[in-house]
Order: structure tokens, then sequence, then C-alpha cells
């Protein structure tokens, strides 16, 4: 008989739920799953088949969020456990039976805090961008500050400590807050990282959520739950070069790649400069799996954003890849015209 444990990273299946229902335009379904506590509880096992454990999902989410869906409850239970068929095909043996959705009360909750209201969360980081807490010791905070500019560039908000918090805000407060609100953390492996105070705890923090750690070696191999995560290698000297291979780590995992490809389009329809929208052209033409709305997002950016229309070899990249946009209809052909 194995451990009983779902045979499926809980957070990786909150992710794809959220990206399903996304698609679908069920954005009320993916702020509960984006804001639940979620988890597999073993309600069940058989010998049969060698062993099946039946599992049911448990979601717990903020009051506020609860109050918005409690009407019609048992619909959005139901259409969670149908979507959640695809993980019955890939583990017969660990069918979901039941989901439930419940109230998140912080008493009940040891160590556990409700998630950012959108206000905070607003206030923190930019929307429409990827929330990425960079772990660093202070000493580099020169070198990161770099490191962060050159990321912006690629359409991710970095959360750096010493830039990123107002004065008027108590510091704590405002790095947890960031490290309850944060899709996921980089963290920058310096020799000197394993001594400071509170690296290892922000590190700690994102693996008690469930979320994606890249350990970044810059003169020092990963350690602890570290070492097992496949890690990015490069120099705080090569900002740049660095950013770059950070984005393709994140578009490169499961759990991270469609918010960071949803961040692709938005900061590339949005892009302020040339060095922006090239860097994020970049990345585009290598993604495999954008919507039907997100190409047209794209080739639309390469029409109306200035920064790219005007340098058409950006433009052209996009076009080799996705297309033209179709022409305007109602404007009427030279050849049409009757006089």
């Amino acid at each position: 008989m194995r451990e009983a444990s779902f045979p499926k990273p809980v957070a990786e299946v909150v992710t794809t739920l959220a990206d399903i229902f996304r698609h679908q335009g069920r954005t009320g379904t993916v702020e509960l799953l984006e804001r639940a506590h979620a988890w597999f509880d073993n309600v069940d096992y058989d010998n049969w088949n060698g062993g099946t454990y039946s599992w049911a999902f448990r979601l717990e989410v903020p009051v506020s969020v609860f109050a918005s869906i409690e009407p019609h409850l048992p619909d959005v239970e139901k259409e969670i456990l149908t979507k959640l068929a695809y993980c019955g095909r890939l583990f017969p043996n660990d069918p979901i039976t039941a989901v439930t959705v419940s109230p998140f009360s912080p008493a009940g909750a040891v160590g556990q805090r409700i998630a950012p209201s959108d206000v905070e969360v607003r206030r923190l980081w930019p929307e429409n961008r990827f929330r990425l807490f960079l772990s660093h010791v202070s000493k580099h905070k020169i070198a990161v500050s770099k490191l962060k500019g050159e990321l912006e560039l690629h359409g991710v908000a970095p959360f750096v400590a010493h830039e990123d918090i107002e004065p008027t805000f108590e510091w704590e407060h405002e790095i947890e807050l960031a490290l309850r609100s944060m899709h996921a953390l980089v963290a920058l492996i310096t020799p000197d990282f394993h001594g400071s105070s509170w690296t290892d705890q922000e590190v700690g923090w994102a693996f008690g959520r469930g979320l994606l750690v890249v350990p970044v070696r810059l003169g020092c191999d990963p350690y602890g739950l570290l070492g097992k995560v496949q890690g990015v290698s490069g120099s705080l000297a090569q900002p740049g070069m660095l950013a770059s291979a950070i984005v393709d780590a994140l578009l490169a995992n499961n759990q991270t790649h469609g918010e960071m490809r949803r961040t692709v389009v938005s900061a590339f329809a949005g892009a302020t400069s040339l060095s922006m929208a090239t860097a994020l052209c970049q990345h585009a033409i290598k993604i495999p799996d954008f919507t039907d709305e997100e190409k047209d997002a794209l080739q639309t950016a390469c029409v109306e954003n200035i920064q790219i229309s005007s340098h058409a070899d950006v433009a052209e990249a996009i076009y080799n890849v996705f297309g033209r946009p179709p022409a305007k209809t109602g404007v009427a052909n030279e050849e049409d015209v009757p006089f």
C-alpha cells in the first residue's frame, strides 16, 4: 500500500482548472480558484486493481468570495468536479469523487492568511503582469535592481523589497503581502544567501503556498528543498541574459506557463519601447499554445502600438508566425469605387 497522496501537485491542478475556466470566460470561478486554499483529502481506499484511493478536492475561500457563489454553490462544485475528469483519465486509481467549497475561517487555520484584497494587490503590483518575488541578500541590491529593470522589459513585475516598499507602510507587512500575492519566487543563490535572516523564510513561504521556486545559481548551488528544483544558471553582471533565462524558465514550467503566456500578450500590446517589444517578441514567437484571442491581440498590437508598427522587424516576426491581422471590414477597395 503506497503513501496516500494525490499523484499531481494541488497547485498544478488549481492552475490548470483556472486556465480552463479563464478561457471559457468564467471569471468568477477563476477568482475562486486563485484565491482558494486548496488540498486533496483522501476519503476512501479499496485494494481493488492494486489499490484505489478516492479523493475530495477541498477549497477554502475568503468569505467575500464564498458569499458571491453561495446561492449557486452546488452548481459551482459540480462544474469544478466535471472539469476534474481530466485527472481521472490520467490517474484512474485516484478518482476525485467530490468537491467542496467552504468559507475561510482565519481563527480555525493556524498560520494561514486570507488572500490579499484586490486593492492591496493593485497597490503592490502592476495589473496584467507576472508577479515575481526576487529573494536576495541586500548586499547585492544594486545588481538586483538592474535585473529588475531587465525583467520589466519582459513583462514581469519583480518585487524587490528595498525598492518596492513605501516608507509609510510597515516593511514586514509589505513583504508578507508580496509573498501572499506573488505568482512565483526566484531565489538568487549567492554564496551568502543562506546566511540571511530572511531569504530562507521567503523561499519557505513559496513552498508552503505550493508555488514555483526558481533557484538561480550565482556562485553557489541550491540546497535543501531548492536542490530538487530545476534551476537557472547566470550572472548578475549580465542582467539582460539572466532576465531572459528566468522568463524562459517560467514559460517552460506548467505551473507558471499560463500566467506568463498571458503576461507576454498584455505586455506586448502595451509595450512602451522598442526594447520591450523586441524582448517580448522573442518569447512570443516560441510559445506554441496561444489562444485565438491572444493571437489576435498580438496581431492587433503590431498595427496599433506605435513602438511596434514603426519598427517593421518586430511586426514581421509576429506576422511570420501568427499571420497578418484580417483587413478591417467596411473599408472600400479602390477598385470597387464606382466613379
